[in-house]
């Protein structure tokens, strides 16, 4: 296009000499910009939508000790859990503006029954969350209910908890994993 008005525009003597019709002045900006006290005002929000939806602190995701509260936080990923009841949870800081906030987990796993069957189990859930103060966070306890050792066999478990925005777009997800050991025979 370039070349096309360069050869339409161009004498003999001088090609850069060009008699074109200057460019349209660009309109000015409609919208008022924000000042400075309103910027001051807006800042916490504007990082926290930045940041969307977060696990609450180190212990915010993960694994605990318990059949229903958490009585002792064992991690995100903590390996073969100790004989007993156990549940994951989560505590999460979610933003205060904006509405249809969402958490979906996810969780895979690969049993091996006691009779050396191969199974996969897939569980896969949405949650909506809302903002519930700078306190405390948005709790999902128990997200899920694990024995250890499981009564179907041997467990290696993926888990993982994906933020979805108000527009639909997913987050980085918040993972984990633990293993329960084969039942012993009876």
């Amino acid at each position: 296009m370039l070349l096309f008005l360069l050869a339409a525009c161009s004498t003999d003597d001088d090609p850069m000499d060009c008699n074109c019709t200057p460019c349209p002045a660009v309109p000015a900006a409609t919208g008022s910009p924000l000042e400075d006290w309103e910027l001051q005002v807006l800042d916490k929000d504007l990082q926290s939508l930045r940041a969307g939806i977060q696990a609450r602190g180190e212990q915010g995701f993960g694994l605990c000790e318990g059949a229903q509260s958490c009585e002792r936080f064992l991690g995100a990923a903590p390996g073969e859990l100790p004989p007993g009841a156990h549940i994951l949870q989560a505590e999460l800081d979610v933003p205060r503006l904006g509405e249809d906030w969402q958490v979906r987990f996810d969780l895979t796993c690969s049993v091996t029954t006691p009779a050396g069957t191969e199974l996969d189990v897939d569980h896969s859930k949405t949650y909506g969350v809302v903002h519930t103060g700078s306190k405390q966070g948005y709790r999902l306890s128990p997200l899920w209910k694990i024995q250890s050792p499981h009564p179907q066999g041997a467990r290696d478990c993926e888990l993982s908890l994906t933020p979805i925005r108000p527009d639909g777009q997913d987050g980085t997800p918040i993972r984990g994993s633990y293993k329960t050991p084969m039942p012993e025979a009876k």
